[in-house]
Formats: C-alpha cells, sequence, structure tokens
C-alpha cells in the first residue's frame, strides 16, 4: 500500500481507524490519553500518529456526538486522508 501524508496503512493502523470509524464512543480521550472501550487498551500514540499525520481529528467540544458518545470526553473523526487510507485497504483485498 502506498503511503499517505508520510503513514504507511498497515493492518494495525488500519484496524484503529476502523474502530474510529465505527463510532459509539469506542475510541475516546480522558485523563491525558486515549482509550478504545472495547479492547480495553491505551492507543494514545497511534491516535497522535494519525492526527500528525492529518488522518484523523478531534472532535470540537461543540460538534455534535453520534450514539455513545459522551459531551464530557473527546471522540475522533477520519479526515479525508483516514479515508484515503481505508479505500486503499479495499483496493488491495480485491481480486
Amino acid at each position: 500500500m502506498p503511503e499517505i501524508n508520510g503513514l504507511f496503512p498497515t493492518k494495525t493502523r488500519l484496524a484503529l481507524l476502523r474502530a474510529i470509524r465505527e463510532g459509539n464512543g469506542r475510541i475516546y480521550f480522558e485523563a491525558g490519553d486515549v482509550f478504545d472501550k472495547v479492547t480495553y487498551t491505551r492507543v494514545t500514540a497511534k491516535v497522535k500518529e494519525f492526527i500528525d499525520h492529518g488522518w484523523v481529528r478531534a472532535l470540537a467540544p461543540d460538534e455534535p456526538r453520534g450514539p455513545g458518545e459522551s459531551k464530557l470526553l473527546t471522540h475522533y473523526r477520519l479526515t479525508d486522508l483516514g479515508l484515503q487510507a481505508l479505500a486503499g485497504q479495499r483496493g488491495q483485498n480485491r481480486g
């Protein structure tokens, strides 16, 4: 898969992008770290990497939240670059 804005879409990165896209409050920022509430793991470094490369953005405090997303926590959305990384992955699976 080609590099997108300085980052390669690895299997691990794509899995986290899918989790962020899933929504439902799964990936959230609280107490200085980013967590995945399904796997009970800290994903702070990966999400920061995504933000630094323009793949993901944090919701602004006044943006609407989806189901399962609290206004008291920070949640994330994929940018066009993040969607491009996922689209490239889908293209690789066609045969």
